[in-house]
């Protein structure tokens, strides 16, 4: 019998870090042309702890972010310098490396760029401290810090590359590596089964859904990380793409029997706690949260004027586990969203529609915050 998914509470989380109130003050410093005091309050906005932490010697910070180090100076004739270390080419397959890395530097980088020198290549970026604005500094430290954390490992697996540098992760303990794989191995399983069993109705729609609700529970209860949160993060991101619904099945479904085929060990080299300096997922106000469920809640009154609690409840599921993936959201929507999902697990559909609907009116409510 085709149910509603299984809800598992996240056996791996992370905490946002950014100081919100801080951002304010580090723009007018920098406003009032105290450029020192506005950086040093920036970096305290992007992550306090590590700003303090991390400081080795006045102006100069060395901080880890996932498998990255990055250096940040202030030089004393007033200049900023943000370097991290990224990979060493490996002979034998420099040609191909090389083109991925002309395609980082004149597409996806906009101020950083990787530089190679003696084989290495380093994401670098310099300016004046007098034109390192909160903003744009942001901007350039995600860049670095998220596509150095998330390409490293794909270029030493495809590319022979070497890492510059030392992880800096906290390996966990064996039971809960074990608890993480049955449920990598759960979720994909699951999900193969019901999309096929919507694709032999011809549901298509419904079909690449499970499949994308299941991708992104993956994502939120195991944040798997290296490689693999790479190939995971460029397969959910195939749900948003401009196709038809089977053509996107098609996508979704090559990648999860590929998951499918990984065995224990290379799972277990991927999932780990790490140290991020930035977070790469956004942190979102109420209001946020809602514009990113509200293309779901429009479709939900449909299925629901319709009495098809069946479709009322795929629509939850994909805007509570899409706004998790791409937000801290407040404690009062986690809760909220961690407590119905639980209720909707495992159920038959019209109950589970009953559980989503309700929910659903709540959190779309003005009211609710």
């Amino acid at each position: 019998m085709d149910l509603c998914p299984q809800y598992v509470p996240p056996v791996v989380e992370y905490e946002v870090k950014l100081k919100r109130e801080l951002f304010p003050p580090a723009v007018q410093l920098y406003e009032a042309g105290k450029f020192e005091e506005s950086f040093r309050t920036f970096l305290r906005y992007v992550n306090e702890e590590a700003a303090v932490a991390c400081e080795k010697s006045p102006n100069h910070w060395v901080i880890p972010h996932g498998s990255i180090i990055v250096e940040i100076r202030i030089t004393p004739d007033g200049q900023l310098e943000i370097t991290a270390p990224f990979v060493k080419l490996a002979q034998d397959r420099r040609a191909p490396l090389l083109r991925q890395v002309l395609e980082l530097n004149t597409g996806t980088l906009t101020l950083p760029r990787l530089v190679l020198a003696d084989d290495g290549l380093t994401f670098v970026y310099k300016c004046p401290l007098s034109l390192a604005e909160p903003n744009k500094m942001y901007r350039v430290l995600f860049e670095i810090c998220i596509n150095g954390d998330s390409l490293d490992d794909e270029y030493v697996t495809k590319f022979g590359a070497m890492p510059l540098g030392e992880k800096q992760v906290t390996v966990l303990p064996g039971e809960q590596v074990e608890q993480a794989w049955t449920i990598f191995g759960e979720a994909l399983s699951e999900a193969k089964r019901s999309s096929e069993y919507y694709m032999s109705k011809r549901w298509s729609g419904f079909a690449f859904e499970i499949l994308g609700i299941q991708l992104m529970r993956i994502d939120h209860v195991i944040s798997p990380q290296g490689f693999l949160r790479t190939r995971m993060e460029r397969t959910i991101n195939h749900l948003w793409d401009k196709r038809s619904a089977e053509e996107i099945h098609g996508l979704l479904m090559r990648d999860i029997e590929e998951y499918l085929k990984l065995d224990r060990e290379t799972f277990a080299a991927d999932f780990y706690r790490a140290d991020f300096f930035i977070n790469a997922k956004k942190s979102a106000e109420i209001e946020a949260c809602r514009k990113s469920m509200g293309t779901r809640w429009e479709w939900a009154k449909e299925d629901r004027a319709h009495r098809n609690n069946h479709g009322v409840a795929i629509c939850y599921l994909f805007a509570a586990y899409e706004v998790l993936y791409n937000f801290f959201v407040p404690a009062e929507l986690a809760a909220e969203l961690a407590a119905t999902l639980a209720a909707m697990s495992g159920q038959e559909w019209e109950i589970a529609g009953e559980h989503a609907w309700q929910s659903f009116q709540k959190i779309m409510d003005p009211a609710f915050t």
